[in-house]
């Protein structure tokens, strides 16, 4: 179904220097924000100039990084210049406070080729931490970054703030095959918790301009919008492409149906640096779906890495699959 599609899940782990308040609502764009700003002050040649107007960006860390640019020949790409991220964050669920006696961890997980830049990666949160980070600044030690196993079962310690070494050699890259080998059952039900604000578009008609968001998600818009988001990243960063067949997949995907629903649609913003206001709203809650998945389980176990709907690269549209 998806040969050649590797991936990484990190867990970094920050001492914060004073008390911080970790807001879950927030907490993936105050990390996507500030990564990005030091990735691009740390390689920047010109911080003025537009990355599509510099020379050095096809080997430019923060284009690759954080702003990618299609540069690969697929027909499933060409709808939008710009790719998809090949990280995903995968911040704290609830409100805490964090400090010098508790380590606050997050995850990020990093898709096929973009793991060879992991660097760029490490040094950006090594320089937030003299920085400070969110409204108050506070400044952290970057303590440590481990590489889990499948499904977090192990860990293996890449980077220590105690000899400021990277072992990259300690570092887990599970296949897409070996993924999937985990849990091949097949159930009649199952039921897909939506952990943080799921945003999923879906267009009826087909009709230009017709998307519109799905307050609750039918199990055929969930498969949709994973097997759109899991080619895109597979066709970007793995060089390989989702070997189904696209319509008869979603058509089948239709024939599941909803069991049950608890939970709703909550509500959330932002204001971006340009001082617009960015939605991040979606469902929370868990959906019980009945029908036959032999299909669509490879891509539902995926997706808990990868996560679906609109701003998944910070932390939106996360959900774990339950039996």
């Amino acid at each position: 179904m998806l040969e050649g599609f590797y991936l990484t899940d990190l867990e970094f782990h920050l001492r914060f220097e004073r008390g911080l308040k970790v807001d879950p609502s927030s907490t993936g764009t105050m990390l996507r924000g500030a990564f990005g700003i030091a990735l691009r002050r740390i390689v920047c040649l010109d911080l003025n100039q537009r990355c599509l107007d510099c020379p050095t960006r096809e080997s430019c860390a923060y284009q690759k990084i954080f702003s990618p640019i299609t540069t690969v020949d697929s027909k499933r790409l060409s709808k939008n210049r710009d790719m998809p991220r090949g990280f995903v964050l995968k911040p704290p669920l609830k409100a805490d406070t964090y400090g010098p006696e508790r380590l606050f961890s997050f995850r990020m997980i990093l898709i096929g080729e973009l793991i060879k830049w992991l660097p760029y990666i490490i040094v950006p949160f090594s320089e937030l931490g003299r920085i400070g980070i969110g409204r108050e600044r506070v400044p952290f030690t970057f303590e440590r970054l481990l590489s889990l196993d499948f499904k977090g079962r192990q860990s293996h310690e890449i980077y220590s703030a105690t000899d400021n070494l990277v072992r990259l050699g300690n570092m887990v890259s599970p296949s897409f095959e070996e993924l999937m080998a985990l849990d091949n059952k097949l159930p009649r039900s199952l039921a897909l918790t939506f952990l943080t604000p799921t945003l999923l578009m879906y267009n009826p008609n087909g009709k230009k301009g017709g998307s519109k968001p799905v307050t609750v998600p039918e199990f055929h818009v969930v498969v949709k919008r994973l097997r759109d988001r899991i080619n895109r990243l597979a066709t970007a960063y793995c060089g390989t492409e989702l070997n189904v067949d696209y319509k008869e997949l979603g058509k089948k995907s239709e024939s599941v149906k909803i069991s049950s629903v608890q939970g709703g649609w909550r509500e959330r913003s932002r204001r971006t640096r340009a001082g617009e206001r960015q939605n991040l709203s979606g469902f929370v809650g868990t959906i019980i779906y009945e029908g036959d998945f032999e299909e669509f389980l490879p891509l539902l176990q995926l997706g808990e890495y990868l996560h679906v709907g609109k701003n998944a690269a910070f932390g939106n549209g996360w959900y774990r699959v339950e039996r």
